[in-house]
């Protein structure tokens, strides 16, 4: 059963087009399990072969990816019109990067960490699932009412 109204258009993208916005992407959401609670954590990634692969430094993160237990990556975008939006996910199982260091450069030469300190571990996301959507925008007058200004929490 859809919820989405019929006018809202969305369409399923196949994998090569999910890998086609991962590729065009540089900054996603990771989320962990971490201790039975859900974790997000913004990450600037780059796309080998058929990974996502990223940096991190030891921590929460670092800990819940290493133990094992399946992740979820996000990314999302829309054109540059501003008129459609994508989304892919991609599931599988973290692990350390097994790859060739070359594929690395070659992937992604400029993607360095935002965050300032040593990341010195890699991490890959072997995914066991993507999916991806894509549909055209809502104009804002249909889901932004209007504000009240006299409202007494401002």
């Amino acid at each position: 059963m859809s919820t989405s109204p019929p006018e809202s258009h969305i369409e399923n993208l196949a994998p090569d087009e999910c890998w086609k916005y991962l590729r065009s992407s540089y900054i996603g959401r990771l989320a962990v399990i971490n201790g039975g609670a859900p974790e997000i954590f913004p990450v600037n990634f780059m796309v080998v072969e058929e990974t996502v692969v990223f940096r991190t430094a030891p921590g929460t993160k670092l800990r819940a990816l290493l133990k094992g237990t399946a992740a979820a990556f996000e990314v999302d975008g829309l054109n540059p019109y501003g008129t459609e939006v994508w989304s892919v996910v991609l599931k599988g199982e973290p692990g350390t990067f097994d790859g060739d260091p070359a594929a690395l450069q070659e992937a992604g030469p400029d993607r360095d960490p935002w965050q300032p300190g040593l990341k010195e571990h890699l991490v890959q996301i072997r995914p066991a699932e993507i999916s991806g959507r894509r549909f055209p925008v809502t104009p804002r007058t249909r889901w932004w009412p209007p504000q009240d200004f006299s409202a007494d929490w401002l």
